[in-house]
């Protein structure tokens, strides 16, 4: 209680309220750097996962003495390169040779005829445009293991059995379906305006395709290629049918030779498994901008 000096009157008042002070979660900042912690550890812990098998495969690829797959630490006690220079005396060469012929031989392949149907599914207008854009998307669908029986029987009709040229055939123009797809959806974000304004000049549908469209959708090719390379690259199910000269295997079919019946050498598997690898992360890295650009501008046009 407190006098009022100027008229006598008793004046209440009310003691001062020190302000309380906000708890370390109310605060919006730091709720917001919590937030960031805690995406950051999420995405840490998916990354050691999805490392972990692939620093062990690498370490046991230099693991000496036996050829299990175990060892009694992460780190073998015995490290060598002799599994890999024992690989690369070996047929292991030849493999990688004949991956890279069909995955290069029918990335392209998939490429030319991809972007030409695209083209077509994208600026032409025909009869049974719709569905058929339609049904390549379903036949993409479908598993390829369903085809075995007909390619077989196929190749072995036109004696392309046991081939390369047989496998280039099936997997280039098989694998198309999908690439048509995304072509058509990347050629519909082309603005049709500079087609037309070719199409005034006198230019023919292929000669505006050339000049106009194939410029533009590069990034796609980039991506196109590089499905149907590694596609083919790491193909292993109908490479084992359809083929039967060792000479002819590609990679995946080849390594499966280092497994018998009572033993499997690891050792070499996994050298195999890193040397085979670096092709595939070579193409991503040269690639890899052309690659993010293609896919989505192919998805978000449709």
């Amino acid at each position: 209680m407190a006098t009022n000096t100027a008229s006598g009157v008793p004046v209440r008042t009310t003691p001062a309220v020190a302000p309380r002070s906000a708890s370390f979660f109310e605060s919006a900042k730091n709720r917001q750097q919590l937030e960031v912690w805690a995406i950051r550890l999420v995405l840490w812990a998916f990354i050691v996962v999805a490392l972990f098998p692939v620093v062990y495969v690498l370490m046991i690829s230099f693991k000496g003495g036996s050829p299990s797959l175990y060892s009694r630490s992460f780190i073998p006690d015995v490290l060598t390169l002799d599994n890999y220079s024992n690989l690369l005396e070996g047929n292991f060469p030849r493999w990688v040779g004949n991956s890279l012929l069909l995955g290069i031989s029918c990335g392209f392949i998939t490429v030319f005829f991809a972007t030409l149907a695209g083209y077509a599914f994208s600026r032409l207008r025909f009869r049974g445009r719709r569905y058929g854009i339609l049904l390549l998307l379903i036949i993409q669908m479908l598993p390829g293991t369903l085809n075995v029986v007909a390619y077989y029987r196929m190749l072995d009709e036109v004696s392309l059995l046991n081939t390369r040229i047989g496998l280039i055939a099936i997997f280039g123009f098989g694998g198309s379906a999908l690439g048509v797809w995304l072509m058509k959806n990347f050629i519909d974000s082309v603005p049709k305006d500079l087609d037309e304004a070719a199409y005034l000049d006198g230019a023919s549908n292929l000669r505006a395709f050339w000049t106009i469209i194939f410029p533009l959708v590069q990034p796609m090719l980039v991506a196109q290629f590089i499905f149907g390379f590694i596609g083919v690259y790491n193909e292993y199910l109908i490479t084992t049918i359809l083929l039967s000269d060792p000479d002819k295997y590609p990679l995946g079919v080849g390594v499966r030779t280092f497994s018998t019946q009572f033993n499997t050498q690891w050792t070499l598997f996994c050298a195999a498994a890193v040397l085979g690898s670096l092709p595939i992360l070579i193409v991503f890295f040269l690639a890899q901008r052309l690659l993010v650009e293609g896919l989505t501008r192919g998805a978000i046009k449709g």
